[in-house]
């Protein structure tokens, strides 16, 4: 076969064909001399050495395919042999020794990876679910036979995954190069250090020397950063962001010194920053360390675009003033309340030691800045009313301060006084009788200050302390009210005391209030005019306490509402509440459980009768409301599956509307994964109706959200029919 044309065409149709013939001609044990089968086989001395010269022949052209040039045709029939589990010894040892080879052969494991992820590609599987895990300890692997091998030839080919530029499975080999990382952190901390962790830090501590050939590998080193810690932050097997202890000042640093100018890595950095904060947030030593730094870092950019940088003995920390900026536009922007919430409590940690020598001035209008910016956001206000017993504790640290030094600093006390007012605004009352300290020591304190506006703040902190202890006294009384008194209040005019009374009404619903029963009917024709008020906060406490009201007495309240939903005239009720109506039927048949198949045939009529409305977003919220319960009755759906298969059928050739199409898709997804591994028995002779449907959205619909979802109930029938021919369950999960 000279022609390369021919040559190709006949790999492509026949590699499975070839292999077969090449592994018994070349790893199969031929008969030695006096043997009875080569005796029976006339196998002399010489025709043993003419059959050995020809399996080399034959081994070589395998080498030669596999090794050399690398046919992905080849290489993806032995690795399918491979994993068979019924395979003849010796050519499953031979093959196995020659993927091991390629392996540890130049770009072997990316030439693997390649040809592994295009064929999940082909099947349209998940690689999370299928080879991530496998492949990379396949590779890790090669450290327990020889750490030698594994750090001459594996490390190398791991961090040209974790660089990988490809442009189709980037973040697949990226993804598998980070698992082989945090396997090697997992087994031995160590190597993790030497072959991946400590090349990073040393290139960076050696950047601080301005040398012309650090610009490209500074920001290379920047990238692998990213890559190991930030980009896969939310996978099981992240890195932990703590092991960038040591870098994290100067990664810090280079962020402030580039955040106002262009840099290419500027988005990439700002991240890594962000997770630093994040993770350290909550440790006061080690936030000091990275903020508060002694050296200034300048950047130098080159003709590409990449920096190198200077590092310089940081004196009087006059860049602190513009870095908290930075900062504080950082948490604005990214928003995580929890790790404000942990940045404020640390800082504040921290301004308990200002008043000594520990803390330069500079450090000092950082962390009062910082605080006084993190404490004004009613998020972070309302965070730590609900949970403020750290926060009170720095505080009473702070005052006992004051009191064993005799004197009063009146900066120092107002940032205390204003903390604490914020802390007070929500509180929670289970932290109430933390607040007596503040009210025997705040009137003495205020005793012996001179300032006036100073004493008035103290006074109004006591005040305020005194009304919430008070309300809480009298907080008891409310629980005496009748339910007449609840339903007055579900009329005031005014929205708050309105929203109040439905809660409270919930409450007694929920509690098994004898009067409730008495007066069902009336309490749902209150719910009802208040899921009409376009107020978020009314109609949310509506349908709260309608399902409740619901999920109670569903005998007698279930068939109104589905009356009210199918037909609107009854009660001239607007799409949006018959919308709002359906939400609480979805709620109310969460909270059913194991009685949802008594009351199957009305839900699913309801929702059915709800596909026909001429709002298309009621179609819409029918078709999504019927896929929850058909997930929810999974095997007690019977025989009305066909019906539905033909009502989905109907909406995806004659709705116009995109978001009713979208639904139909979306409910047969939640029929598959509702009924698993019962779906033959459920569906019976729907299967095929659906796959067809399913197959013709994807390649047919020009919505990518339709195709997105006929995609996923594609590849979950897949998974569904595997598991049960394979008999693995395992494959769906």
């Amino acid at each position: 076969m000279k022609d390369p044309t021919f040559k190709k065409l006949i790999i492509v149709e026949h590699s499975d064909v070839l292999l077969a013939g090449l592994c018994q001609l070349c790893l199969l044990p031929i008969a030695k001399p006096g043997t009875k089968i080569a005796k029976e086989s006339a196998i002399d001395e010489l025709k043993y050495e003419q059959l050995i010269k020809e399996q080399n022949t034959f081994k070589n052209i395998l080498i030669e395919k596999i090794l050399l040039d690398k046919d992905p045709f080849f290489i993806r029939e032995v690795i399918f042999v491979i994993g068979l589990k019924k395979i003849q010894k010796h050519l499953k040892l031979g093959l196995e020794e020659l993927f091991s080879d390629l392996l540890i052969h130049d770009d072997g494991i990316q030439t693997f990876l390649r040809i592994a992820c295009d064929h999940v590609a082909e099947t349209s599987q998940n690689l999370d679910g299928i080879g991530l895990h496998e492949w990379s300890n396949l590779i890790h692997s090669y450290y327990t036979k020889s750490n030698l091998k594994y750090k001459k030839y594996i490390v190398p080919q791991i961090w040209n995954l974790l660089r990988s530029n490809a442009k189709v499975h980037q973040y697949k080999f990226r993804s598998i190069g980070v698992f082989c990382v945090h396997l090697m952190f997992s087994e031995n901390y160590n190597d993790f250090l030497e072959y991946y962790l400590n090349p990073i830090e040393q290139l960076i501590k050696r950047s601080r020397l301005q040398m012309t050939e650090i610009f490209a590998e500074l920001s290379t080193s920047i990238e692998d950063l990213y890559t190991l810690f930030y980009q896969f932050r939310d996978a099981m097997w992240s890195l932990n962001p703590k092991l960038l202890v040591n870098v994290a000042p100067t990664i810090y640093n280079l962020y402030t010194a580039t955040a106002s100018g262009v840099y290419h890595l500027k988005s990439k950095l700002e991240d890594l920053v962000f997770l630093i904060l994040t993770n350290f947030s909550d440790s006061k030593d080690h936030l000091k360390l990275i903020i508060f730094s002694r050296y200034l870092i300048d950047a130098i950019y080159d003709d590409d675009g990449n920096i190198s940088i200077k590092c310089t003995h940081n004196e009087h920390q006059l860049n602190l003033e513009s870095q908290v900026n930075v900062v504080i536009d950082l948490i604005d922007r990214r928003f995580d309340l929890k790790s404000m919430k942990f940045m404020f409590v640390t800082l504040l940690d921290m301004y308990i030691d200002t008043a000594s020598d520990e803390y330069t001035i500079m450090e000092k209008l950082f962390i009062i800045k910082a605080i006084i910016h993190l404490i004004e956001k009613n998020d972070v206000q309302n965070s730590i009313s609900k949970d403020p017993e750290n926060v009170l504790n720095l505080i009473k640290s702070l005052l006992q301060n004051i009191h064993e030094d005799n004197s009063v600093d009146f900066e120092f006390l107002t940032i205390i006084i204003m903390v604490l007012g914020s802390v007070l605004e929500n509180i929670d009352q289970t932290f109430i009788y933390q607040l007596d300290f503040f009210s025997d020591y705040l009137p003495k304190l205020s005793e012996n200050i001179d300032d006036t506006v100073l004493k008035d703040m103290l006074l109004e902190i006591c005040q305020k302390i005194k009304r919430i202890k008070n309300s809480c006294i009298k907080e008891p009384i409310s629980d005496q009210r009748t339910i007449d008194d609840v339903l007055n209040d579900t009329r005031d005019p005014l929205l708050p005391c309105r929203a109040h009374a439905l809660m409270e009404l919930k409450k007694m619903i929920e509690s098994g209030d004898e009067t409730v029963l008495a007066k069902k009917s009336i309490i749902l024709i209150v719910i009802q005019e208040n899921l009409k008020n376009v107020d978020s906060y009314i109609y949310l406490s509506a349908i709260f306490t309608l399902s409740s009201l619901c999920s109670y007495y569903p005998d007698d309240i279930m068939p109104i509402l589905c009356e009210v939903y199918v037909n609107p005239t009854i009660c001239h009720h607007s799409s949006e509440t018959r919308l709002k109506i359906g939400e609480v039927l979805m709620k109310t048949v969460k909270f059913l459980n194991e009685t949802i198949p008594w009351h199957k045939n009305r839900l699913i009529n309801t929702f059915m009768a709800g596909v026909r409305d001429e709002d298309h977003l009621l179609r819409a919220s029918s078709l999504s409301n019927l896929a929850d319960v058909c997930r929810l009755l999974r095997y007690k759906l019977g025989s009305i599956v066909a019906e539905i298969v033909k009502c989905v059928d109907y909406v995806l050739n004659f709705d116009l509307a995109v978001e009713p199409r979208r639904a139909a898709v979306l409910l047969f997804q939640m029929i598959i994964e509702g009924c698993s591994l019962e779906l033959l028995e459920i569906c019976e002779g729907s299967i095929k109706d659906i796959y067809h449907i399913l197959k013709h959205q994807y390649q047919c619909s020009k919505d990518e959200t339709t195709k997105l979802h006929a995609q996923i109930a594609i590849e979950r029938l897949n998974d569904v029919m595997k598991a049960l021919f394979l008999n693995d369950k395992n494959i769906l999960k």
